[in-house]
């Protein structure tokens, strides 16, 4: 958690000013950098707040829930061009943000961490949280559980409550 906020710290005093956000939707929605890269204007649904990405890596289209201080966050960008993180140079094109990330990282103080990883992180957290392999799979888009039990060792909680509701009286 300490590492999150140093990260989304450093993130906001970026010289690329949509870095926070997109950081953000990638810890939130557990999207890939080349899905939030290449979201356009007319793929979100800000009133909805939904995006929808057009081809997963599975070949699947799927949609992302986006939060209150996401949707509160782009509705601070311009719409200027049609993609949402798009390069100054050639509008028509994803902005490539690899050096101001790796920026962020330094300032944070953060290593051996790469922009995939917050997807890992949006999983770790919706365990910890109590999410099941089932919901975890869905919010990442995982075609196969198997994609998704990494994560298992995460949710013990809710294995604890499952098996004491089913088993209270055995003696």
């Amino acid at each position: 958690h300490n590492e999150l906020e140093r990260l989304l710290r450093a993130c906001k005093t970026s010289n690329w000013p949509k870095l926070y956000i997109i950081v953000l939707m990638a810890i939130t929605t557990g999207a890939r950098r080349s899905e939030l890269t290449n979201l356009r204007w007319t793929d979100i649904e800000i009133d909805e707040q939904i995006a929808y990405i057009r081809t997963s890596k599975n070949g699947l289209p799927r949609t992302l829930p986006l939060t209150n201080k996401v949707t509160e966050e782009l509705n601070k960008l311009p719409r200027k061009h049609e993609f949402v993180f798009y390069s100054e140079r050639i509008p028509s094109k994803p902005y490539d943000f690899t050096k101001l990330w790796l920026k962020a990282l330094t300032e944070a103080q953060i290593f051996d961490f790469r922009f995939h990883d917050l997807r890992h992180t949006c999983a770790s957290y919706l365990a910890q949280g109590g999410a099941s392999l089932i919901e975890i799979a869905e919010v990442l888009g995982h075609k196969q559980i198997q994609m998704t039990k990494r994560y298992s060792h995460l949710c013990i909680s809710d294995k604890k409550k499952l098996i004491n509701k089913h088993f209270f009286d055995v003696t």
